[in-house]
């Protein structure tokens, strides 16, 4: 696929063009403005709605999927007509959730002056609202130029609600439909140089909890069993499985245990961030974790007293790595066609360390790639921002790209 025709190309940036400051900006700021930090759910609820508005607009049909513990707003698939059942489709792929409660008091968008007149300020603009106006507006204009767009182009407009916090929510609902996904656009905000996200880091969150005996320290030490001393001793073994060669990190994080000075501790419990590049790594670093449960000192000297330590291990892999595949190139390569032909830089990013929804997708086997969005800086800070010009050549390279799906699609 090498993009479309010359004259359907410019009429669709000229769709874009016509709806971007009368239409685009407008929504976009009004999304912005409508708090949705993941644990506040009715919030949520409120700015996935406004998404709802819109693609019912587009002509996408909504399903709804609750939270089953209704801890999280519900998960969005918009869909064509085309897509219509378990029908195999394009996926786009984004989240309205923010990291960002009201209690910040970070509420508006702003745009910026003078030197910084291309920025837009504010909760989500980089992470990801702007990604979900990219989505709504790209169809929008496909639509206006190729009027039976959605009823001939299979896609599905996925817009979950709990990313932030990894998706525990929405995961299962992801791999459902991975089941039924061709190939799969995220509109995580945009790198430097313009260039896709192929690769992911995948990660994984663990906690090992240690019982022991208390005691009192002055008359009784000998009669307890420190299970602050038991974890110290689980922890340099933890850190020893970092390898840097085969990007696979771990780090404990979070440390805790004892009462008082005064008392033998007899309870102690750490939390360990594990990182990867591979799905042989993840196992890998699962089995370790197994093993530690099953035998916590095995080929240790460790006193004999702390072997009587009760240890647990729970947690596991929360997101698995999004490896680059034949097909996630070739997928590149096409919507790198249509980025193109619009100004935008091309190429693979480097490897990423954090997760995104597309980590969950190729890992099932979906050709995916990310990072879609406009381009910005500061993503979960509150000088978060994105670039109205990026925004606008990615709103162009998504509607090109899907004219040119649907020319794929039909053969």
């Amino acid at each position: 696929m090498s993009g479309v025709p010359a004259e359907m190309g410019r009429a669709l940036d000229d769709a874009v063009d016509a709806a971007f400051e009368a239409r685009q900006l407008p929504f976009f700021e009004r999304l912005v403005e409508t708090p949705s930090h993941t644990h506040a759910r009715e919030d949520v609820e409120r700015a996935a709605a406004l998404v709802d508005e819109l693609a019912a607009e587009v002509g996408l049909r909504t399903e709804r999927v609750p939270d089953p513990q209704g801890r999280f707003a519900d998960h969005r698939v918009h869909a064509s007509p085309a897509a219509a059942g378990d029908r195999p489709a394009l996926a786009l792929v984004g989240h309205v959730d923010t990291v960002f409660p009201r209690a910040m008091g970070f509420l508006h968008m702003r745009r910026g002056e003078g030197d910084e007149a291309d920025r837009v300020f504010g909760p989500g603009t980089l992470d990801m609202k702007s990604g979900l106006s990219c989505i709504l507006f790209g169809l929008r204009a496909a639509r206006t130029v190729v009027p039976d767009l959605l009823e001939t182009l299979a896609v599905r407009f996925v817009c979950n609600t709990d990313e932030e916090v990894g998706s525990p929510s929405s995961a299962p609902l992801l791999r459902r439909l991975a089941a039924h996904t061709t190939r799969a656009l995220v509109f995580e905000g945009g790198r430097d140089g313009d260039r896709i996200i192929t690769r992911r880091k995948g990660g994984g969150s663990f906690f090992v909890e240690v019982e022991g005996v208390s005691a009192h320290a002055g008359n009784e030490h000998e009669k307890g069993v420190s299970a602050i001393l038991a974890l110290s001793l689980l922890v340099p073994v933890i850190e020893s499985w970092t390898n840097y060669e085969r990007g696979t990190t771990l780090n404990v994080g979070l440390i805790e245990g004892g009462t008082a000075k005064n008392t033998v501790p007899d309870h102690a419990r750490c939390v360990v961030d594990a990182r990867f590049t591979s799905l042989d790594e993840a196992r890998a670093v699962e089995a370790k974790m197994q093993a530690l449960a099953d035998d916590p000192f095995a080929g240790r000297a460790v006193p004999e007293r702390v072997r009587t330590a009760r240890v647990r291990v729970g947690g596991g892999v929360t997101r698995p790595p999004m490896e680059a595949t034949e097909r996630t190139q070739a997928l590149r390569r096409d919507y790198e066609a249509c980025a193109a032909a619009v100004g935008l830089g091309t190429g693979e990013a480097p490897l990423q360390g954090g997760g995104s929804d597309a980590n969950l997708l190729a890992a099932e086997g979906v050709p995916v790639i990310d990072g879609l969005g406009p381009w910005g800086r500061y993503f979960h800070n509150p000088r978060e921002f994105s670039s109205l010009e990026s925004l606008r050549r990615r709103t162009k390279a998504l509607a090109r790209f899907l004219a040119a799906e649907r020319l794929r699609q039909r053969g």
